[in-house]
């Protein structure tokens, strides 16, 4: 065989498909499934949802299976002439009505929110809302916690937190390494004795008293709780703040845009239901209400 043939034969596509909406995917016994209604289906995702389909293959194909077997099902069902059950039309006849209310609201929504100014809408949340954006004061901190020993005294214990102070202070010890082998707070230990980041209030007033008079990098002498002794390393003291707009701006926009498309909604449906022209008839109603039967 020419060579030129063979590579050109090597260089051609295994096989060529069609990606239009026709193209059958499942050829079944019953039904078939096509690309276009993979697509539909597909669409029926979340926006969110669907990006992270796309981008799996697997994902693509758990969703055509599903769509195929729902589609052999729903024909054996209208074989059974089940879509004439009075409760599966009404069904039906509810879903649609359903979908397609959704879409003219979210159509309605989509014209009218783009005129909106946001921007002025959120700063009129960020003044309504400043004490939940708030942040409470708070303190970075590490501790070294020594309780007392079996039938240890009081004394012992302050002693020995006094003398590893003095280790510390003096750059005998480190201490992250001091709190790895010394403190009797597992928890922290494991850390260096770190207890990251907490609000004012959350420890005991002795710990608490014992931060207030510290500076950043300041060790404390041994502090007494009920836990025991606390050597407390001071890494950082917020002040309470209110954050500023800029920080929350954008989540406050989204919430603005929220805000405004709820009203909207709202709108719609009170013009709707409020329309003079909808006139109800009383008196078919009350017959119908006071004695309800489902069949004609």
């Amino acid at each position: 065989m020419n060579k030129v043939i063979i590579l050109l034969f090597l260089l051609a596509p295994v096989a060529a498909y069609s990606l239009d909406d026709n193209q059958v995917l499942i050829d079944g016994p019953e039904v078939d499934l096509t690309l276009g209604e993979l697509r539909m289906a597909l669409r029926t995702a979340p926006d969110d949802v669907l990006k992270l389909l796309l981008a799996q293959p697997k994902k693509i194909r758990e969703v055509m299976d599903s769509t195929y077997m729902a589609k052999v099902a729903a024909a054996r069902a209208r074989k059974k002439g089940l879509e004439e059950d009075p409760v599966v039309k009404a069904q039906i006849w509810k879903f649609t009505n359903n979908i397609l209310a959704e879409a003219e609201i979210a159509d309605v929504q989509a014209k009218l929110v783009k005129n909106a100014n946001y921007e002025a809408v959120a700063k009129e949340l960020y003044i309504a809302e400043k004490d939940r954006l708030e942040v409470p004061e708070s303190f970075v901190a590490s501790h070294i916690l020594l309780s007392a020993k079996a039938d240890e005294s009081d004394e012992s214990v302050l002693a020995r937190a006094e003398a590893l102070r003095k280790q510390i202070v003096e750059g005998e010890l480190d201490f992250k390494e001091a709190a790895k082998q010394y403190s009797t707070d597992t928890g922290s230990a494991k850390a260096g004795g770190s207890l990251g980041k907490f609000n004012r209030g959350r420890m005991v007033k002795p710990f608490e008293e014992a931060l207030l008079a510290l500076k950043p990098g300041e060790i404390s002498e041994p502090v007494k709780t009920r836990f025991g002794y606390h050597l407390i390393l001071l890494e950082e003291h917020i002040p309470a703040y209110t954050k500023p707009f800029s920080e929350v701006k954008d989540a406050l926009i989204q919430k603005a845009k929220n805000k405004v498309a709820h009203e909207i909604k709202v709108d719609y449906w009170l013009k709707v239901k409020t329309d003079p022209e909808a006139r109800v008839n009383e008196d078919a109603f009350k017959a119908f209400a006071d004695k309800p039967v489902l069949t004609p």
